[in-house]
C-alpha cells in the first residue's frame, strides 16, 4: 500500500544519477529480497525518492531478477535437497530426530519432543496437507535453549531458513519466493504487537486461505497481487503470543537445564552432518505422501476443534510410520487436551465459565446480581480478574462488556426488597451451551495402523471411543471421559466414526 502512497499526487522527479544514491542503489542490488523489502522505505526516505523508484532503480542493477519465486534464486542458506536413493524406514528415521532432538534441549515432557520430531517430518509433506499448524516454541524465562531447538530444527527441516526479526511484507515475499520452513526466533521481543504480522501468521494456517494481497507496480501499472503464506512455521519465544496464533499451534514447553542434567553443546558443522537425515526424511516423505494424503484417521474430539485440527497431520504421520508412534500421539493429544492454559484461553470464555459456576452452585436460583457475581469473580485466586484492569480488580462495567458478544445483557432483577442490575440463569446457560460446555459424547472407531499402510483407511472395528480425554493416561492404558477403552497395543489410534447409533457397539 506504500506504493499507492507514493503513486498518487507525487509531481517530482528524482535524481537517479548521483554517485551515492548509485552507490546505494548497487549495495541493495546484491541483497536478497527479504533484507531489501526491510531497507527499501528507510533509503527511499533517506534519498528522497519515492519507493517505486528505488525499486525499478535496484532492478535494472541486478545482474538477474531476484524477486522471481526460483530456487536457483534463494538465499545460499536455503538448499534444494537432493533425496536419498534408497527406501527409508520411516520408524527408525523418527527415533533419530526425536533423539537429536533431545539431546541439545531440556523439553518440558516427552511428548512434546515427539510432537516436534513429527512436526519436521511433516514439513517435507505440505503439499499433502490441507491444514498445518505452527510449532510454538515457549519458555517461562531465557536460556532455556529455544534458539537451540531452533537451530536443531533447521538442521533437519525441509529448507530452514531462521530469522530473528523480519518486518510482515518480508516474511510474506520470503514465503513466496523460497517455500522455506521458517523459524522465527526472539517472538517475545518483536512479534506479539504487530497486528499485520499475526494476520498473516493466521492466515497461513490452512492452504485454502494462505495467501494475502497487496498493492504492487508491475511495469509502471499498480496491480493487486496475491502472496502464498503457506509454508511450516515454528515460532520460539519467552511465554505465550496471541490468542488466535496459540490456538494455531502446536505448544512446545522448553525448561532450563538443571545442575545433574546434561545437555550435548551444537557442533559447529551440525547443518552439514545431519543433512543425511534431511535427504531421508524427504526419501520417506516422498514414498508415503499419497498413502498419508489419502487416511481419513483423526484424533477424537477433546473440546477443542483447533486442537483437534492442528493434532490430526500429526496423527496421519504417526499411523504411517507405526511402531510406538501412534501411541505417543494419543499420549500427546490427551495431555494437551487436559491443560486448560488460561492465559491462552478467551477472556470471554473463560468469564463465561466462572459466571456459570456461581449459578451451578444453586440450581433454584434463577438471577444473580451484578454485584455478586464479581463478589465471586474477585474470590477466585487462580484467575486474573483481582488485578484484570491493569493491577486493578474487575467490575460490573467489565463483566457486562465482556458478556455482550454472548447476547448476555444485564437488566433489572428484583432482590428482597430492592430492584438492583443482574443477569438471567437462562441467558448465561444458552450462552455456555453454546461456546464453553464440554463436548458432546460422539461415537469413535479405533483401526490399526496395518490395515491403514494397506489401504489408507481401515474398516475394523476394536472398540468404543469416548468425547475426551479428562482421566489419567498411562503407557498402555488410555480411558477417556469415564469411558474405559481396552489397552492399545502399538499402532493402534483413534478415527471419528459418522454413526450416531450406540447400539452399533
Amino acid at each position: 500500500m506504500d506504493d499507492l502512497n507514493d503513486w498518487v499526487g507525487v509531481d517530482s522527479v528524482e535524481d537517479v544519477t548521483a554517485p551515492d544514491a548509485q552507490a546505494e542503489v548497487k549495495r541493495l542490488a546484491g541483497l536478497d529480497a527479504a533484507a531489501y523489502e526491510t531497507e527499501r522505505k528507510g533509503v527511499a526516505a533517506r534519498l528522497g525518492w519515492r519507493a517505486s523508484i528505488l525499486d525499478a532503480e535496484v532492478q535494472k542493477a541486478r545482474p538477474r531478477n531476484q524477486d522471481a519465486p526460483d530456487d536457483d534464486d534463494a538465499p545460499e542458506a536455503i538448499e534444494t535437497i537432493e533425496a536419498w536413493p534408497d527406501p527409508v524406514e520411516g520408524d527408525s528415521l523418527a527415533e533419530e530426530i526425536r533423539d537429536r532432538l533431545r539431546a541439545h534441549v531440556v523439553f518440558a515432557s516427552a511428548s512434546d519432543a515427539d510432537c516436534a520430531a513429527l512436526w519436521l517430518l511433516g514439513s517435507y509433506l505440505m503439499d499433502t496437507w490441507r491444514l498445518w499448524p505452527r510449532l510454538l516454541i515457549t519458555s517461562p524465562t531465557k536460556a532455556c535453549g529455544k534458539s537451540t531447538l531452533l537451530e536443531v530444527l533447521d538442521a533437519m527441516a525441509h529448507r530452514g531458513f531462521i530469522a530473528s526479526n523480519a518486518s510482515p511484507a518480508a516474511i510474506f515475499r520470503a514465503i513466496e519466493a523460497w517455500k522455506p520452513t521458517l523459524l522465527l526466533d526472539e517472538a517475545d521481543t518483536w512479534m506479539k504487537a504487530n497486528e499485520e504480522l499475526a494476520g498473516i501468521l493466521n492466515s497461513g494456517h490452512t492452504r485454502r486461505t494462505a495467501r494475502i494481497i497487496r498493492v504492487v507496480e508491475v511495469k509502471g501499472e499498480l496491480t493487486p497481487v496475491a502472496f502464498s503464506t503457506w509454508c511450516p512455521i515454528a515460532i520460539a519465544g519467552i511465554g505465550g503470543q496471541r490468542d488466535t496464533l496459540m490456538s494455531r499451534s502446536i505448544i512446545i514447553g522448553l525448561r532450563r537445564k538443571l545442575n545433574d542434567e546434561t545437555v550435548e553443546r551444537l557442533p559447529f558443522d551440525l547443518h552439514r552432518q545431519l543433512e543425511r537425515i534431511r535427504r531421508q526424511a524427504a526419501r520417506w516423505a516422498a514414498d508415503n505422501a499419497l498413502r498419508i494424503g489419502a487416511m481419513e484417521v483423526e484424533p477424537p474430539a477433546c473440546g477443542n476443534d483447533r486442537m483437534q485440527d492442528n493434532f490430526t497431520p500429526l496423527t496421519r504421520i504417526a499411523a504411517a510410520l507405526g511402531g510406538p508412534w501412534p501411541d505417543r500421539m494419543v499420549t500427546a493429544y490427551a495431555a494437551k487436551a487436559q491443560v486448560r492454559d488460561d492465559d491462552s484461553e478467551a477472556t470471554n470464555i473463560m468469564l463465561l465459565r466462572d459466571v456459570w459456576s456461581l449459578f451451578e452452585r444453586n440450581t433454584h436460583q434463577r438471577t444473580r446480581s451484578s454485584s455478586e457475581l464479581v463478589e465471586h469473580l474477585l474470590g477466585m485466586d487462580d484467575r486474573p480478574w483481582p488485578e484484570y484492569r491493569h493491577g486493578r480488580p474487575l467490575t460490573a462495567s467489565t463483566i457486562a462488556r465482556l458478556l455482550r458478544p454472548f447476547d448476555i445483557k444485564s437488566s433489572n432483577i428484583r432482590t428482597g426488597m430492592s430492584v438492583v442490575k443482574g443477569y438471567h440463569r437462562d441467558d448465561v446457560k444458552a450462552a455456555f451451551d453454546r461456546y464453553a460446555a464440554p463436548p458432546a459424547f460422539q461415537p469413535l472407531r479405533r483401526y490399526t495402523t496395518e490395515n491403514t499402510q494397506e489401504n489408507g483407511n481401515s474398516s475394523r472395528y476394536t472398540g468404543p471411543g469416548c468425547s475426551g480425554f479428562e482421566a489419567e493416561i498411562t503407557e498402555q492404558k488410555q480411558s477417556c471421559s469415564g469411558v474405559a477403552a481396552e489397552n492399545a497395543d502399538a499402532g493402534e489410534y483413534w478415527k471419528r466414526d459418522d454413526t450416531s447409533n450406540p447400539d452399533a457397539w
